[in-house]
């Protein structure tokens, strides 16, 4: 099967809570007094006094108040937070694509956001004074990060601030020089990343919910400190009356329908382009190339509709809502995902990736699962691919790694899924001194999984042969946060959803014996998973009569 496998079970590996104090309390200490303006007595707010002693030293401060909330839940909580306005996310994770990790993260404000426009780097929001601008994003993007860079606070959620967003697959044009024939369609931007400032932590061990109001210090300075400290505090308590509305039913009626789409290529014209392939590669131009094609379908339901079906059907490592804003300050496009794997993932300057290659259906039986388990380990076409992709990695992370930290984990060894099982290995590396989370993420994107090998060979096949750009599909989603770590998911088994259309595209790795009407179905049943969530979503309907939460502005 090819490389970019749907996977019905995450790894235990934390996705968006990696490197999370699992068990421990996140309690911020108590206020024992009342500060004239700030929280009230025995208010587990972020005091002046600590406040001040923050601000002297850090960039950023995230003024911090915990609430019991244990009757919310993270989509309740994301639609009182946030209300699907422009600017918001939820980011959401299932562990053994089952049971809910212990933390989902609400971004309930965003006043900036850093994208490109005319080929360079722009913001547009309430832009920072003296936020980095002008010429390639990404270097734009680093900038920034090393401006707000800021040692984490200790007993605090995973994340509590940081840029959080998309980098789309043709991003990539800014780390390798690569043709660009393919037509700009959709325009969607190479990369839109949020200012995250206001938070909320869903705490799902605990039952509570830490909301956070950052105060950025673009210049350094110390003057406005106090200042600073009553605006966040004001924000806490905007986001702590809105938690504690009540909120409409959503109780609805659903139906299971087959989603009706529309695809951008015929079965032949995708199969000609696969024995293309075959003979590039026969010819030693590469030795895999993911092939996709794009799916769309209209789209009446709300956002939060699609991934509110898209959680219930396919819940999955990396899962994630994001309404884009625009220049306008209205949400340009959404963004709903579902994605079984990360690109890299960043804690405390280590480096860690995930090649997966090599697939079998489960067994019906535990004899059957072994069975399996032995043919796969023996399949030598299998085990060539994912020893290509576990060098990939390793070439990689070697580019911005320490010398002789590279190392390979659990080479290729069995995980098994609810529907499927996988050969995975993992590859880590301390970064070198001088390098951070965005080099990290900058020397394995794209996935190998979603271009193939060798990788800059494959884009170029890629570039010549799709007829539209990729946009979202095979970038990546994810947070860069302010301490210098990173979490980002590939951007699969996702849907962009723009003016009344979800767009949906999907592959299939093409070697030397791939077959392809095989290759063709392959990339459809892929699609499938998300499709059948859209057109669940459309059949959705308040149960008694009452009226659905608003969906926002």
């Amino acid at each position: 099967m090819s490389a970019e496998a749907t996977r019905d079970r995450g790894r235990d590996r934390s996705p968006w809570d990696d490197g999370c104090m699992r068990g421990e309390s996140t309690t911020i200490p108590a206020a024992p007094s009342a500060s004239p303006g700030g929280p009230a007595p025995h208010d587990s707010t972020t005091t002046r006094e600590q406040f001040r002693a923050l601000a002297a030293e850090h960039r950023v401060v995230p003024v911090i108040r915990k609430v019991l909330a244990d009757a919310e839940t993270p989509l309740s909580a994301y639609t009182k937070l946030a209300g699907s306005r422009p600017g918001t996310f939820l980011l959401e994770s299932a562990e053994n694509g089952r049971s809910w990790s212990r933390w989902s993260f609400i971004g309930a404000g965003s006043p900036a956001a850093l994208t490109v426009q005319d080929g360079e780097a722009a913001w547009f929001g309430s832009v920072p004074a003296g936020a980095p601008s002008g010429g390639d994003p990404l270097l734009a993007l680093g900038r920034t990060l090393e401006l707000l860079r800021t040692e984490r606070l200790p007993d605090l959620p995973p994340l509590t601030g940081g840029m959080v967003g998309f980098l789309g697959y043709d991003a990539v044009r800014r780390i390798e020089r690569l043709p660009s024939h393919a037509a700009d369609d959709l325009q969607i931007p190479e990369m839109v990343m949020l200012l995250a400032t206001d938070l909320a932590a869903v705490d799902h061990h605990e039952g509570a919910i830490t909301l956070i109001a950052n105060a950025v210090n673009w210049d350094g300075s110390d003057e406005r400190v106090d200042a600073a400290y009553d605006d966040a505090v004001v924000r806490l308590d905007r986001m702590t009356d809105a938690l504690a509305a009540p909120a409409p039913s959503t109780v609805s009626t659903f139906a299971r329908t087959q989603p009706e789409y529309r695809r951008q290529r015929t079965t032949e014209s995708f199969g000609m382009d696969v024995r293309r392939l075959i003979g590039e590669i026969e010819a030693g131009e590469a030795f895999q190339v993911v092939l996709s094609q794009r799916f769309e379908m209209d789209c009446a339901a709300e956002p939060i509709d699609v991934y509110r079906m898209l959680r219930a059907s396919n819940p999955s490592p990396y899962m994630y809502l994001v309404q884009v804003p625009g220049a306008d300050g209205q949400t340009a496009f959404s963004i709903v995902g579902s994605s079984p794997e990360s690109l890299v993932t960043v804690k405390e300057g280590v480096a860690t990736t995930h090649p997966i290659a090599g697939t079998r259906w489960r067994g019906a039986t535990e004899e059957d699962d072994i069975l399996l388990e032995k043919d796969l380990l023996a399949d030598e076409k299998e085990n060539s691919e994912h020893l290509m992709l576990v060098d990939l990695g390793r070439n990689d992370l070697g580019r911005v790694c320490e010398p002789g930290t590279v190392k390979v984990h659990d080479y290729r060894h069995i995980e098994r899924y609810s529907h499927v099982m996988h050969l995975v290995s993992t590859v880590t590396g301390r970064l070198a001194e001088g390098r951070h989370a965005l080099d990290a993420v900058k020397a394995c994107f794209p996935a190998g999984t979603l271009s193939g090998a060798p990788k800059v060979r494959a884009m170029e096949l890629i570039d010549e042969l799709e007829p539209t750009r990729r946009g979202i599909y095979g970038g990546i989603v994810g947070y860069l946060d302010f301490a210098g770590d990173a979490d980002t998911a590939i951007a699969i088994r996702t849907a962009l959803i723009k003016d009344g259309t979800a767009y949906v595209q999907a592959g299939a790795g093409v070697v030397a014996d791939s077959d392809p009407v095989y290759e063709d179905t392959e990339a459809k049943n892929k699609a499938m998973a998300v499709l059948s969530a859209i057109a669940a979503a459309q059949t959705l309907r308040p149960f008694g009569g009452r009226p659905e939460v608003s969906s926002g502005e």
